[in-house]
């Protein structure tokens, strides 16, 4: 069995400036005073507009020179939530899965070499749509590898662009005809979040496992700083959820709650059927109970200690993209498993998921590019056994 993955959301550049030192005067300068107002937050998301507001200067030609003292970014290479994930479980699962990708970009030559980049990895681009006259979505990644003990930490200024203007209905009906439906990073999307909950259900009526990991939500946090974030349009989209991936911070946000428990506990209430939340190089909380995945009581698994090692002798490239290949080594693993036809077993698609993450702190941005099918996999392979 060929299992076929579709993925809509988030799709851009990231600009990967190493190097920037959040505990400098100059960082300290533009950091968040109160929640939503615009400024840098370690681990965090925000626009270009509004943290060129909050400062009262250009991004482009003062805040940016500033933070990396006048550097061109260390890499430029594919990001966003939906298609880093996706590119990674094609990784995972390259003779068991195909993977397409539904999103837009810009009619400009940031696209263009996006487009080439793209072209590289195994993911089918045949939905992947020109909006014209529009700049191609792009994020500034400013990582401190020396953050949080030595683990490294990123945050990020985003620049919306086309997909302001990517619409549900420009998703084809064969989005749905998939086996596992990826709803990925929606909140860079924001027509697409708007529509999630009716999308969800859609997906659920064609028989499709829903899988949702999501990204800081910038646009709500700013419109109620003090309010939970609703899962996109409404909080109905969590009844059609079969597996929702998020990060500690999204589930505090998202459920309104104060620890992970009770998010978990909120997103169970409200119909979820699996939840995963990430926390940087913390343990991993697990929960579910669904036809689907069964009954998985709450749980926690660590990072893989390998990678820490490996980390702490020097091995580094940066923490960029380490979530959404987490959320991939998810996909790739219930992909596999789907196609050997066996049950689905989250805590060993969890594995494959924390190995993912962890690899991604080896090379800089989100994206491995293979030289030949199956070679990411391998390397996988050592790090899952050596878990």
């Amino acid at each position: 069995m060929v299992v076929r993955i579709s993925g809509v959301g988030c799709c851009l550049v990231d600009r990967i400036y190493d190097r920037v030192d959040f505990t400098s005067e100059t960082f300290r300068k533009y950091l968040s005073k109160k929640a939503g107002d615009g400024g840098l937050e370690p681990g965090k998301l925000t626009f270009e507009e509004e943290l060129e507001h909050f400062a009262g200067e250009s991004f482009a030609s003062d805040i940016l020179p500033s933070l990396t003292e006048g550097r061109e970014p260390q890499k430029e290479n594919i990001g966003g939530p939906c298609i880093v994930a996706l590119i990674n479980a094609a990784q995972l699962a390259w003779r068991e899965s195909t993977v397409s990708f539904y999103g837009c970009r810009g009619d400009d030559k940031v696209g263009i070499d996006l487009l080439e980049k793209l072209c590289q990895t195994p993911v089918d681009l045949s939905h992947f749509r020109i909006q014209k006259e529009s700049e191609t979505a792009s994020t500034s990644v400013l990582s401190d590898p020396n953050y949080d003990n030595g683990h490294g930490e990123r945050t990020f200024v985003n620049t919306i662009g086309a997909s302001w203007h990517y619409l549900p209905e420009e998703v084809d009906a064969s989005f749905y005809d998939s086996e596992i439906c990826v709803f990925g990073g929606t909140a860079l999307v924001p027509r697409i979040h708007q529509g999630l909950s009716t999308m969800l259900r859609k997906a659920k009526e064609h028989g499709s496992i829903t899988v949702v990991n999501t990204v800081y939500d910038f646009l709500n946090q700013k419109k109620n700083p003090e309010q939970r974030w609703p899962m996109g349009d409404c909080d109905e989209s969590y009844r059609y959820i079969d597996l929702l991936i998020v990060d500690h911070e999204e589930a505090l946000r998202l459920s309104g709650c104060r620890d992970i428990p009770s998010s978990i506990a909120f997103f169970r209430e409200n119909g979820a059927g699996a939840v995963l939340v990430t926390n940087g190089a913390h343990d991993v909380y697990l929960w579910a109970d669904s036809p689907l995945f069964g009954k998985v009581d709450e749980q926690t698994m660590p990072v893989s200690a390998a990678v820490g090692e490996a980390l702490k002798q020097g091995r580094k490239g940066d923490s960029t993209g380490c979530g959404d290949n987490f959320a991939g080594g998810v996909i790739g693993s219930l992909a596999r498993q789907m196609a050997e036809e066996n049950s689905l077993d989250l805590k060993d698609a969890t594995r494959w998921g924390i190995v993912s993450g962890g690899f991604a702190c080896f090379y800089y941005g989100g994206t491995y590019f293979e030289q030949e099918g199956g070679e990411k996999l391998t390397l996988l392979q050592e790090l899952y056994d050596q878990y």
